[in-house]
């Protein structure tokens, strides 16, 4: 990657983590487990998507690569949904913050 879309990846990351924060202190959604933050959108889930999202704009994946990328996000947020950290609904709702945002912060490249 160049320079410009180096900078460009890692501002949308940094970004993304004041946009989750700031829609987790309106939605208030709290977590399936007790915590003292809320859940609504998924961080994580929002981060990880944005990633893959980013990824297969930039590089043009062929589809078997797309799944392996998806694979291994859900692999990676499997544990939230086991530990009760976060519900399916909070999940979904993160990893599509996250593509959503790369779609967008990849076309300001």
């Amino acid at each position: 990657m160049d320079n410009k879309t180096v900078l460009i990846f890692f501002t949308g990351i940094i970004t993304l983590q004041y946009i989750v924060k700031f829609l987790k202190n309106i939605i208030k959604e709290d977590r399936p487990i007790k915590k003292k933050t809320y859940g609504m959108p998924s961080t994580k889930s929002a981060t990880l998507f944005f990633i893959i999202g980013f990824l297969i704009l930039k590089y043009k994946y062929e589809n078997y690569t797309i799944l392996k990328l998806f694979f291994l996000a859900f692999v990676g947020i499997l544990y939230k949904l086991y530990f009760k950290e976060h519900s399916i609904k909070q999940i979904i709702a993160g990893g599509l913050l996250g593509l959503l945002y790369s779609y967008i912060i990849y076309n300001l490249i």
